[in-house]
């Protein structure tokens, strides 16, 4: 879209273990990153270097050190809440600890803790009701956040 969003870096948040559906789910995480990339931002996808099935030799620690270095150099988190999931927590809190925004999305009939959504470096709290639409308010969101 414009020079100063190419040095913008956008860290994807969301569950990789234990989730039902994964690969739609991850479809997702990457048609938001596809979406940030048209808008021409940089964006890091976790399961893209480190998903957990297809990369299990990638120790724990490889991973906390990797996505904490990514989060901490993002200019902005985009985090599905839709599974519950410790890795986005703790990636959320580096992101407030470091006042790096937070935009949320999840399924408007979804119940959602509190607590993350109370996080004050929060931008924006999408409530979607398909993935499409979830793109469509991101889009806008990220339009006039450049």
């Amino acid at each position: 879209m414009n020079q100063a969003c190419l040095s913008k870096k956008i860290y994807i948040s969301g569950a990789l273990t234990g989730i039902k559906e994964s690969e739609k789910i991850k479809d997702f995480y990457e048609s938001i990153g596809l979406l940030c990339d048209q808008l021409a931002f940089q964006t890091h996808i976790p399961h893209l270097y480190t998903d957990p099935l297809k990369n299990p030799e990638i120790s724990p620690r490889q991973v906390f050190e990797m996505d904490k270095r990514q989060v901490n150099a993002a200019d902005l988190v985009i985090a599905y809440l839709g599974c519950p999931s410790f890795g986005v927590g703790m990636e959320l809190a580096y992101a407030d600890t470091n006042n790096i925004p937070i935009i949320l999305l999840y399924e408007r009939e979804r119940i959602i803790s509190r607590f993350p959504r109370g996080i004050p470096s929060i931008v924006a709290e999408i409530q979607f009701t398909s993935y499409e639409d979830a793109l469509e308010q991101l889009r806008n969101i990220l339009i006039n956040w450049i």
